[in-house]
């Protein structure tokens, strides 16, 4: 029963691993719509890469930081804002879905 347990680790631990190794810089002069999308395009980035984005505009707000990790990072792992800079891990290559948009 070991022997089949570990046998079963074997086979199924290349499929779990992340790219957590890769990171995803975004660089964002000023606030647009598909800034974070366009650079994750752009780079091929993937669900699990590291994302940074940083604002090199004056006005970076720490609320509309809130709102790009609401759309675009994973919840069940670090995520920091430092000056002006957002770094997380990437949720999925398209940002989530705003309730209070559907349908329009």
């Amino acid at each position: 029963m070991r022997k089949l347990f570990f046998s079963f680790l074997l086979l199924v631990s290349p499929i779990v691993s992340a790219d957590m190794d890769d990171l995803c810089f975004i660089y964002i002069k000023e606030f647009g719509t598909n800034d974070i999308l366009s650079g994750i395009e752009e780079q091929g980035c993937v669900r699990n890469n590291v994302l940074q984005v940083a604002y090199g505009m004056d006005n970076a707000s720490e609320t509309i930081m809130m709102f790009h990790s609401g759309r675009w990072c994973r919840f069940d792992r670090n995520m920091d804002i430092k000056g002006a800079v957002l770094s997380c891990v990437l949720y999925a290559t398209k940002p989530r879905n705003r309730l209070d948009q559907k349908g329009k």
